[in-house]
């Protein structure tokens, strides 16, 4: 049985399924893996090997509909041009069914051609064979009316006649020219074949000389006879290729309200100012974290420093808490709800490195939530997070003074930096007031409702189980260390805190054992320890000094930060000569040191030069002549030992 292959079937490849998407004739096959989008290509002799095999077959139920005769499978997709024409068919072909069982006989049918032909005006009525020639088709097809389509959609000289030593000149061209990472346009690939084309012409008669393909028709060679993704992956790289012809389905989804958090960060497109001297901060950076299902937004957190485990904790505090106490800071948003606030099943984030810190991963373990990290470049795994920060930019920020577009071209001659009048905290404002009023409030064109009233629907139905009462301390304390306690007091970073109990809790414990430190993000003078023996917690006083109140765990890094920046060494003659003074009294500490270890060499040597006097201990080893003594000399002379012969009694000297 021949193998009968067209693009768009399904295949069965080593029990794999494949969908055929490019065949070139006589070269090759490009296959598409079904479950991981990866790209296989076989050529046409290795796919006949395999058919034979038995390892490549046709899948029998096809979710591609096509017809074997070239035309489309309904008849709404003929050309605008032929439906009419199939109509004008169908009518004539009914009528004489309808009234006739004997259509091959003309003295039948021709009257009834007549009378249709004189209530349609046509002038032009088919001739008996023609009659002849659809009914039968008509009835051989099971009264399918695509039969009685024009064929002419598949007549002319469509494929044209090129030599095929020019075909091998154009493969040759394209491979080695055209599909290059120096991205040579079409025309000058063009210009390339042309040349080879009369170089090879000066090898034969004139009057063998081959035709060369003009521009339009070579352009047409590359769309019917090259693989897309090949010409891409060659030309643009294959990880641009993968990632442009990958499967656009519909991603992952959600059943209900917060089964799956994404999460996601990046700057902002304004340039806020100082409260006090208006000067320019730069752009703040902006953790969103949105619920895929319903898309409300959970969390939302701004803040000038760059992406970190803590505005991840602080957006993730905000997603599970009420945000009730946001929006009574807002007079406008009186009247308005954020009801989102519960327990999470899982959250999908990127892999950068402030989401694989040990903060972000404890405060999941202590919700018991699921972590699930989007693979390496396929952003749309989190694509509904990332499609909320453009609507944001596009919505709210590009509208605000001080805005810097999305990009150079877009932004042209707008003054950003002078025209920049908002605070962090209006900005806060401005975007917490703008997700209540307007975002929640737009009818979503996917959901079909606003995210509010899909919120609301969706926790009719399915409720968000609250927080457990043991874990909402957890969520105020969330930045959470393993430290040692040392000498009564445990510290990180910076800050040192005490209790009276931490010196005995110590002696209780092994030697260098780590407790568990847990400190207020928001407000760092609220930190507990958890004891191990008696399994509590327990509340610490903080002993670093210039910690206020309510001062926030960013707050006292960023001051720590500039404080270091303000103590750090001098610069000037004062500071030249404070580093001469010290170089000085380095070198003469170390001289003092070389100076003690060449006295204490002058004295052993002057022990080892001094002799030795005799005791009752000693002892003698052996006679002057004899072989023992040669031995020992030779062992005292490789290892510097110092030993002496002792006369004995008779001995003659």
């Amino acid at each position: 049985m021949a193998l009968d292959l067209r693009e768009g079937v399904s295949v069965d490849l080593h029990s794999t399924h494949y969908r055929v998407l490019h065949i070139q004739a006589e070269r090759q096959v490009s296959l598409l893996n079904e479950r991981t989008s990866s790209i296989t290509h076989l050529s046409m002799d290795e796919v006949e090997v395999y058919f034979q095999q038995g390892q490549f077959k046709v899948i029998t139920d096809q979710d591609v509909l096509f017809r074997e005769d070239g035309l489309p499978p309904i008849p709404s997709a003929l050309p605008e041009n032929h439906r009419p024409k199939l109509q004008r068919s169908l009518i004539y072909v009914r009528a004489v069914l309808a009234r006739t069982e004997h259509f091959s006989r003309e003295h039948e049918t021709l009257p009834i051609v007549a009378e249709v032909a004189k209530q349609l005006r046509d002038a032009n009525p088919p001739s008996r064979i023609t009659i002849y020639r659809w009914c039968r088709n008509f009835l051989d097809s099971n009264r399918d009316p695509i039969v009685l389509a024009p064929r002419s959609a598949n007549c002319g000289r469509r494929k044209g006649q090129i030599n095929e030593e020019v075909i091998e000149l154009f493969y040759e061209t394209i491979d080695t020219y055209y599909l290059s990472r120096a991205r040579n346009s079409r025309i000058d690939a063009h210009a390339e074949l042309c040349d080879r084309v009369i170089e090879a012409n000066r090898q034969r008669p004139k009057g063998e000389w081959l035709r060369t393909i003009s521009y339009s028709g070579f352009c047409k060679l590359i769309k019917r006879l090259l693989d897309p993704f090949i010409v891409m992956a060659r030309r643009m790289g294959e990880k641009n290729a993968r990632r442009y012809f990958r499967t656009r389905d519909r991603g992952p989804v959600a059943l209900f309200a917060l089964e799956r958090i994404e999460i996601d960060h990046t700057r902002l497109d304004i340039i806020v100012v100082h409260p006090i001297t208006r000067e320019s901060l730069g752009r703040p950076t902006v953790t969103v974290a949105i619920d895929r299902r319903s898309r409300m937004v959970v969390g939302i957190y701004i803040d000038l420093e760059p992406p970190s485990s803590i505005a991840v904790l602080m957006c993730l505090r905000q997603a599970v808490t009420s945000k009730q106490a946001i929006l009574d800071d807002i007079p406008e948003c009186q009247g308005f709800n954020w009801p989102v606030e519960g327990q999470f099943r899982l959250i999908c984030m990127d892999n950068g490195p402030e989401f694989h810190s040990n903060v972000h991963k404890q405060f999941c373990a202590d919700l018991h939530a699921d972590m699930q990290y989007c693979p390496p470049g396929k952003p749309w795994y989190k694509g509904a997070v990332e499609r909320f920060i453009g609507t944001l930019n596009r919505r709210l920020i590009h509208k605000l003074p001080g805005t810097t577009w999305s990009n150079p071209v877009e932004r042209g001659d707008y003054p950003s930096e002078k025209l920049a009048s908002l605070t962090l905290h209006e900005l806060r404002q401005m975007v917490f007031r703008w997700v209540v009023v307007d975002y929640h409030n737009t009818r979503h064109h996917e959901l079909g409702e606003t995210p509010l009233q899909c919120w609301t629907r969706l926790v009719d139905e399915h409720p968000v189980p609250p927080l457990p009462q043991s874990l909402n301390l957890e969520v105020e304390t969330g930045l959470a260390f393993e430290r040692t306690i040392c000498d009564g007091r445990i510290g990180v970073q910076g800050l040192l805190y005490h209790h009276p109990y931490l010196i005995h809790l110590q002696q209780k414990l092994p030697a260098k054992s780590k407790v568990m430190l847990r400190i207020d993000p928001e407000d760092i003078t609220q930190a507990y320890i958890y004891d191990p023996l008696n399994k509590a917690l327990i509340k610490l006083e903080c002993l670093t000094i210039n910690v206020e109140p309510s001062m926030s765990w960013l707050d006292f890094q960023r001051a720590r930060k500039a404080h270091k920046k303000d103590t750090a060494d001098p610069i000037g003659a004062d500071a030249e000569l404070v580093r001469q003074e010290k170089a000085k009294l380095r070198r003469e500490i170390h001289q003092t040191h070389l100076q003690a270890e060449k006295r204490l060499k002058q004295n052993q040597r002057k022990k080892k030069q001094a002799p030795r006097r005799s005791t009752k201990e000693d002892f003698h080893i052996s006679t002057q002549g004899s072989p023992e003594s040669h031995a020992w000399e030779n062992i005292s002379s490789q290892q510097s030992w110092s030993l002496e012969r002792l006369p004995l009694e008779g001995d003659s000297k």
